[in-house]
């Protein structure tokens, strides 16, 4: 039950645009490959690196520092775990990230 080729949704809200935008992750052999509706297929490690980077740093998304070793976390649990409970994992980080985002200061009034 390695879940190589299987797809996981990450549901994170945007700021800029207001509402939850899904991140598509499917697992590779080497690590994930991040689809996004400007992203068709950032190839990437197990920490994710660099395709969540890329599509978060695009959409101006905060997220935890350590996002990257949650993600290999994930990845080396999803070896033996069913689709669902990967799926739950992924859904436990979207809402982390979703309250990163969220609870970032807006400074745009000041014109920083």
């Amino acid at each position: 039950m390695n879940n190589i080729g299987e797809e996981f949704k990450l549901r994170v809200h945007s700021n800029r645009w207001g509402h939850y935008d899904n991140y598509t992750l499917k697992k590779t052999e080497n690590g994930w490959l991040v689809i996004t509706m400007k992203i068709h297929g950032a190839e990437s490690d197990k920490h994710g690196s660099p395709g969540i980077e890329s599509a978060f740093g695009g959409e101006s998304i905060s997220y935890p520092n350590d996002l990257g070793y949650f993600l290999s976390d994930i990845w080396d649990a999803s070896e033996t775990k069913s689709k669902e409970e990967v799926q739950s994992y992924f859904d436990a980080l979207g809402e982390w990230i979703s309250t990163t985002e969220k609870t970032k200061p807006n400074f745009g009034a000041l014109h920083i």
